[in-house]
């Protein structure tokens, strides 16, 4: 895609987030326009005065660029909270700058997206290096054994979750340690349970992936977050 005036569209053309609404109101809409603003300090860019428009509803995207703010929408794609199956993909990569955030070029993002559906698959995961680093619109949460719940580590590229952000307190609460590392295959296998954030899925439990069975069966995290997120995600 280029610009009007022919250079290409680059990640610093552009910033957004998405929103979960209903009925005109923007849930956690505070969070998001905080890491809105965070993520536009990185990219170089500006934001401008923010009015939400009136009787949004649906997954609200909210676009930032060289035009001004830009609202859309669309339904909700997917059963919240759900059980879901995932394979592993490649992950995008972009300058270290420009890695952890939403930024303006997000076509291979939404390309995966499209691709898995069209297979009837619930999500993709992103790797790196041998590693979970992200999902195409999910926060992954390996679960293990100890009690640890372990989280791609920000510095290997994966995109910072306003769902996480709602749910972290409850989670360490609820008795569970939160730690940074690598997702790797080891990890991965002994999961006991693998949740998957997001404005769109709310907290789903991946079962499958890559055709092999995830975890025991268990979903006391998955619950965990989902009482956290109330009745804003139901």
């Amino acid at each position: 895609m280029t610009c009007c005036d022919g250079m290409m569209e680059g990640p610093k053309s552009a910033v957004f987030t998405t929103v979960r609404a209903r009925d005109g109101h923007l849930f956690h809409l505070d969070l998001h326009l905080e890491r809105l603003s965070k993520h536009a300090e990185v990219l170089g860019i500006e934001i401008p005065e923010i009015k939400v428009p009136l009787e949004l509803d649906g997954l609200v995207k909210i676009h930032v660029d060289s035009n001004g703010v830009k609202f859309t929408s669309k339904p909700f794609y997917q059963e919240i909270h759900m059980e879901a199956e995932g394979i592993t993909v490649a992950a995008p990569r972009w300058s270290r700058k420009i890695m952890g955030t939403k930024h303006g070029d997000w076509d291979a993002y939404r390309e995966i997206t499209s691709e898995i559906f069209k297979k009837g698959v619930d999500v993709a995961l992103l790797v790196h290096e041998f590693c979970i680093v992200d999902g195409d619109r999910v926060m992954p949460l390996v679960l293990d054994d100890d009690g640890v719940v372990w989280i791609s580590d920000s510095k290997l590229g994966g995109v910072d979750s306003v769902t996480f952000a709602i749910c972290k307190s409850a989670i360490e609460d609820a008795g569970f340690v939160i730690s940074e590392g690598r997702l790797n295959e080891r990890i991965v296998a002994r999961a006991k349970e693998f949740v998957l954030l997001g404005t769109g899925m709310g907290a789903a439990r991946l079962t499958v992936l890559d055709d092999v069975d995830i975890g025991d069966g268990s979903n006391g995290l998955q619950q965990v977050c989902i009482k956290a997120l109330g009745e804003d995600w139901r």
